[in-house]
């Protein structure tokens, strides 16, 4: 009896990451699309506290925004519903939603018909319990806008880059504003400078916002002023900063948009997890570190690692974080044999640490070898569970090419 209570301790003991594993539950949820290769990728899934959730993507084959409900028992309710028309020019860089007693969402585009010299707009959507639209979607371009996060009542934290451009060639870096609009975009608070008493935001680089419960945030943006990484910081319901930045070096520089994200996920305004996908300038992608923040202390940076049989290295697409604790981070490689793109999710602790081995998602939607781009986005859903929606294009040829949108159901264990 002896032996077996040590073996029983020495197993309760063992780190998490030998014990816990993502299993998919039920049969993939196929999310109606067009099927034709859209140019606009964006989604995003956003899921309320009892396990609804309202799916968003940009389909260019009908030229329109379209969002799903699904129920808590995983039904969709209806047929996809237009949320705004896409015209040419056109291009999505960023869908934000956030549960605020209805759905929030901001879509941040680069509007090339309206000024090529400074394309950057935002539009805004508020939906009902039933993923009906509450007002048609406003669009928001003051001078140089950066981008919308989505707050409660219709409002929406809005992002400025403030000139000039300053710092060496190598670090050109400007500062940030941001400020509280309402549905109209009308001004609801002073101008705040984010970047005060703290390192630059890296010209052309990635920021991201999570909204909290009460109506505040945590911002994170990536810098190559004072340090090379992410500065977080939190913010006010108005967007003004609260207490001091909290510095996340890195081994090398965040990665710009198209080689990798920066990703941010947040459960209050001192426990939260960022990461990126690094670029060093000489030898190209360096690897996919997490930052994790736990009552206000720094842990990390921590190396994504990559599954078996991969040949690449991760780059990071999306983070979600769990009420019950914990996060769940999406990204993609090239895996499997022969080697094809794969989307993986892989479960982090509060600090920061995988738990448990990555899991493919969506693997039956890959055509071996033929897996052109993935695209994906997660939510949290009550139970332990996570919703993963993947957009996954297989390119045969130069004519050829078929897109399938699905969702999945993870466990935790």
């Amino acid at each position: 009896m002896r032996n077996h209570r040590s073996l029983l301790l020495l197993l309760l003991s063992l780190p998490l990451p030998a014990r816990a594993a993502l299993t998919p539950v039920g049969s993939p949820l196929v999310i109606p699309d067009s099927s034709f290769c859209a140019f606009n990728t964006q989604l995003e899934v956003t899921a309320t506290p009892a396990g609804a959730f309202e799916v968003i993507w940009a389909d260019d084959g009908d030229e329109l925004v379209k969002g799903l409900r699904y129920t808590r028992g995983l039904l969709p309710t209806g047929s996809p519903q237009t949320l705004l028309p896409i015209h040419g020019g056109l291009f999505f860089s960023d869908f934000i939603g956030t549960w605020a007693g209805r759905y929030e969402v901001a879509l941040n585009a680069m509007d090339l018909d309206d000024n090529p010299d400074d394309p950057a707009a935002g539009y805004r959507l508020s939906l009902d319990l039933a993923g009906n639209l509450l007002a048609p979607a406003g669009r928001f371009k003051p001078p140089h806008f950066f981008k919308l996060a989505p707050a409660a009542n219709g409002d929406s934290l809005q992002f400025r880059i403030e000139p000039p451009i300053f710092g060496s060639a190598s670090c050109p870096s400007e500062g940030l504003l941001a400020r509280r609009i309402d549905a109209s975009g009308a001004a609801l608070s002073a101008e705040s400078r984010i970047t005060r008493k703290a390192s630059a935001f890296a010209l052309g680089n990635q920021l991201q916002a999570a909204r909290l419960p009460d109506d505040t945030f945590v911002v994170a943006y990536a810098t190559c002023d004072k340090l090379t990484g992410i500065v977080a910081r939190r913010l006010s319901s108005t967007g003004a900063p609260i207490g001091k930045p909290i510095n996340l070096p890195l081994p090398d520089r965040v990665g710009n948009f198209s080689e990798g994200g920066l990703v941010l996920a947040a459960r209050s305004g001192s426990d939260f997890v960022a990461g990126a996908t690094l670029l060093n300038p000489s030898t190209g992608l360096s690897g996919s570190y997490t930052r994790g923040v736990v009552n206000g202390q720094v842990f990390g940076p921590t190396l994504i690692p990559t599954p078996p049989g991969a040949i690449s290295l991760p780059r990071l697409i999306d983070l979600a974080a769990s009420p019950a604790g914990g996060y769940l981070l999406l990204f993609v490689i090239d895996a499997g044999n022969p080697a094809h793109l794969t989307l993986f999710a892989q479960e982090l602790d509060a600090k920061g640490v995988p738990q448990g081995s990555a899991v493919a998602v969506a693997a039956e939607l890959n055509e071996l070898g033929a897996s052109s781009d993935i695209f994906a986005a997660a939510a949290s859903l009550p139970n332990g569970r996570w919703i993963v929606v993947a957009r996954v294009q297989n390119r045969k040829d130069s004519n050829t090419c078929s897109e399938q949108m699905v969702g999945t159901v993870l466990k935790s264990n």
